[in-house]
């Protein structure tokens, strides 16, 4: 609400009359609006009946000849106010006029370009919709129409705008106007199956208007196509694909020229029905994905509520293997703002991907062996695939078709300019560099050791400490308080329960040190976003500058519902679907009593930075 306030009072227009109505809110806006008290005409915080009659509250008792309204999630771009005002000096039989728009997201990022044409009543039946903190009005005509009709909820713009074309003309001005958030709280996403019916609404209202009849005739199928159209629309952000599809082939069926605008939606639509949520998203992040163009002034580096830089930083998702990165690393490349990009730091890793080769698991960088791998890392997080090396490397069917896939990621992040996400829990001990050198954010995944040690008990996995005491660099800035309980295991080979708590202890140490001596870093519990995923993301997102779309939601659901296995079997080890809440269990049937203790024991003074008994027996009981 404040960057919306601050997108007014920016304006170079001299002589604006701000009015701010809040319908009683208990959250801080008032605190807010009092702040600004001093740059107001006017304002109140009371209740009311709807949007309608607050926004009519204030249209009503404004005195200016040009009115427009701005939602409290909403920003004016600069000289917005002065544009409309000379466009409408300029054309004094014109009752609006209306610029283009930013789609942003939660944080303020662009996400896609709203560009609309001389649109006048015609295309207004037609249900072009227009954006509405992108228009502005001439006092008199909204008198005339009897400003927002309380009737409408969901489409009221849009209804005052057709009564506003019926009896005077409108004017696009092809500038951007206004940036309008879109996240998972606003209306369109969170209710859209009642956004879709007042579509009809409004076509009903069409047809008791003796004025519009002609058009209806002319325009009849356009018109049931748009509306049908834009029904569609609304219901698949909505997360409704299968009635989604059945308005699209009704407008298809009305006005086939319109198949030109959502054919790429239909085949979303089509894939999420079928519950092909991956081929899905990679769909759709191929159709929409390009970034906007919002325009080279230089005082969008710091207007108000718009973020149009530090959204090129890599990420780097770690935490020790088999902690849940492989998860969360998919659930944020399901944003496509990003490219996924696994483990370069892997021993075994493409040299496509990475044309270094790693001599441990576990590879510490610093600034003292940087160059060993700077140049090679840097290239990678610059989509600067090595294809010459990686054909010689294939052996098999197998490693063709990663050389495939990872072709493909590199050339989708040189296309689009997404961010580069490495999942690599092998780079947790070299974290501070990643974020030094490479400018990476950091999410490190914690995952209790019991949960930890039993998926490696599964698996059979066993870990070598050579790998560790090797690394002197390491050993001297991290791990010396560890030698011997290290060495004391590099003769029990087959203990994988004490060598992963062993690992587990020696990892999240380090990891503790990191929450005083990096705060930046997100450290999150995977036990957190297991029993609460959708809310868990969000601040995860919020916090990388990523954008929560409506898609990255319905991913996060499908790959965490109660309808998906406990846990997969061997062959499909790292599959991201899963029930999330019952996965948090799985290790109460793996580990034996004394198994678990023992873990405990070796953990018990590292544990206790992360997980408390309480919770953990919380957790249990939640089952």
């Amino acid at each position: 609400m404040e960057d919306t306030i601050r997108s007014v009072l920016a304006q170079d227009y001299p002589n604006i009359e701000y009015i701010i109505v809040d319908g009683a809110s208990t959250d801080g806006s008032v605190d807010i609006i009092k702040k600004y008290a001093d740059h107001l005409a006017w304002w109140v915080s009371e209740s009311d009946k709807g949007q309608a009659e607050a926004i009519n509250k204030g249209l009503k008792r404004a005195q200016g000849d040009v009115v427009a309204w701005l939602n409290s999630d909403d920003i004016y771009f600069p000289d917005a106010i002065s544009q409309a005002v000379s466009a409408l000096d300029e054309n004094p039989d014109i009752g609006m006029v209306f610029g283009n728009a930013i789609s942003m997201d939660a944080n303020g990022y662009p996400l896609h370009n709203q560009t609309f044409g001389d649109l006048g009543l015609d295309e207004l039946m037609c249900y072009n919709i227009i954006c509405q903190p992108a228009v502005f009005m001439r006092r008199d005509p909204l008198q005339k129409v009897g400003f927002l009709d309380s009737n409408y909820h969901y489409l009221l713009d849009h209804h005052l705008w057709l009564r506003i074309a019926e009896i005077s003309e409108v004017k696009h001005i092809p500038e951007i106007w206004a940036g309008a958030r879109h996240h998972r709280e606003a209306k369109n996403v969170a209710r859209a199956a009642e956004f879709s019916t007042e579509v009809f609404h409004v076509l009903d209202w069409m047809q008791t208007r003796s004025s519009l009849q002609p058009s209806l005739k002319k325009l009849k199928r356009r018109i049931l196509g748009g509306a049908f159209r834009i029904s569609g629309r609304y219901l698949l952000e909505g997360g409704l694909p299968g009635p989604a599809l059945r308005d699209y082939w009704r407008a298809t069926i009305r006005n086939p020229r319109l198949l030109k605008f959502y054919w790429h939606r239909i085949i979303y639509a089509f894939l999420s029905l079928l519950g092909w949520s991956g081929t899905a998203d990679w769909y759709y992040s191929l159709m929409v994905h390009f970034r906007p163009d919002v325009g080279d002034d230089p005082r969008l580096k710091t207007w108000p509520g718009l973020r149009i830089e530090g959204r090129s930083a890599p990420i780097l998702i770690t935490g020790v293997h088999r902690s849940g990165t492989t998860w969360v690393g998919k659930m944020i490349a399901a944003s496509k703002d990003v490219i996924y990009l696994s483990e370069p730091l892997n021993l075994w890793h493409r040299p496509g991907v990475m044309r270094k080769p790693v001599e441990h698991w576990y590879q510490y960088i610093c600034d003292e062996n940087e160059n060993n791998f700077l140049p090679a890392l840097s290239e990678t997080v610059e989509y600067r695939y090595h294809f010459s090396t990686e054909i010689l490397s294939i052996r098999s069917p197998r490693d063709f078709g990663r050389m495939l896939r990872d072709m493909w990621r590199f050339l989708q992040g040189n296309l689009t300019d997404a961010r580069p996400l490495l999942k690599d829990p092998f780079a947790v001990f070299s974290c501070p560099w990643f974020a030094k050198r490479l400018g990476c954010k950091i999410v490190i995944v914690v995952r209790h050791p019991v949960a930890f040690v039993s998926s490696l008990k599964r698996l059979g996995w066993t870990f070598d400490f050579q790998n560790i005491l090797d690394q002197p660099l390491l050993m001297r800035d991290h791990l010396q308080p560890f030698k011997e309980d290290m060495e004391g295991m590099l003769g029990l080979d087959d203990d994988i329960i004490g060598q992963g708590a062993l690992l587990w202890r020696m990892v999240y140490c380090v990891v503790d040190r990191y929450k005083e001596t990096h705060p930046d870093f997100v450290v999150v519990r995977h036990e957190d976003i297991s029993l609460q995923p959708t809310e868990g993301y969000h601040e995860m997102y919020d916090a990388l500058g990523l954008s929560f779309t409506p898609w990255v939601s319905h991913s996060i659901m499908r790959s965490t519902r109660p309808k998906n296995p406990p846990e997969q079997p061997r062959q499909k080890e790292f599959s991201t679907q899963l029930d999330s809440r019952e996965n948090l269990f799985n290790w109460m049937h793996r580990l034996t009593e004394d198994e678990i203790a023992r873990v405990k024991h070796l953990t018990a003074d590292v544990i206790e930075k992360f997980y408390s008994e309480e919770e953990w027996n919380q957790w249990i009981s939640i089952r």
